[in-house]
């Protein structure tokens, strides 16, 4: 996977994690991708257990996933 692509998929996840529903035109046009790669990114994070919670024709990530408290922890170095 290239940098870029984990850039995108980081915002996208940041954008649908915020407290306002957008529509899949609303991220496209803001992240300035395609519908079909949202969707791609979207498909990506269900395969990766994240709870993708649809109202209408609006999305979020679902926060209370046990994976949101694991990336949130910090890392020991």
């Amino acid at each position: 996977m290239d940098q870029p692509k984990i850039e995108r998929m980081l915002r996208l996840m940041k954008m649908l994690t915020a407290n306002t529903l957008y529509t899949v035109d609303d991220v496209a046009e803001r992240l300035g991708m395609s519908r079909r790669t949202v969707y791609r990114y979207i498909d990506t994070f269900r395969e990766a257990g994240f709870v993708i919670k649809k109202s209408g024709n609006r999305i979020r990530l679902d926060k209370e996933p046990p994976h949101f408290k694991d990336i949130s922890q910090p890392v020991p170095f």
